[in-house]
């Protein structure tokens, strides 16, 4: 064999290799999308029946209470799901599908109502004596 052969031999297998590596990095990666994919798929059917659960035990509540008092909040794992008012005594409410565990948050909230670390807070606001709202005008 001459060099020039040797060179082009060894190029060959080198493409070959990096061809098979590019090849196997490649199944590796659309594997793990699927899973990923999967995982996403999976938590927002958990989301779903999650707020299933809240909507259905809200709408239950009512009759058991004389008020039902529901928490709005921009976060989506609130610890907490709703206050009621029934015979001189306030609940704390959190709606969970059977069997299923409290998380961390929800597990503190437990434990500071149990040990009674629970305050009535009243805040006082004033909205600002002057508030302007002026039409845009034209951009040139």
């Amino acid at each position: 064999m001459t060099t020039l052969e040797v060179i082009l031999a060894t190029l060959v297998l080198l493409l070959v290799a990096v061809s098979a590596l590019a090849f196997y990095l490649a199944i590796l990666y659309h594997r793990k999308w699927q899973e990923r994919q999967t995982r996403a798929f999976e938590m927002g059917g958990r989301q779903v029946r999650g707020d299933m659960y809240q909507i259905l035990g809200t709408f239950a509540s009512l009759e058991d209470y004389e008020q039902v008092i529901l928490l709005s909040t921009t976060s989506k794992q609130a610890s907490l799901d709703l206050l009621g008012v029934k015979n001189d005594e306030l609940h704390f409410i959190e709606f969970k599908k059977r069997g299923a565990q409290l998380q961390t948050p929800e597990r503190k909230i437990k434990r500071l109502v149990e040990e009674r670390k629970v305050k009535y807070i009243v805040k006082d606001v004033e909205l600002p004596q002057r508030f302007e709202v002026e039409e845009r005008g034209e951009r040139s």
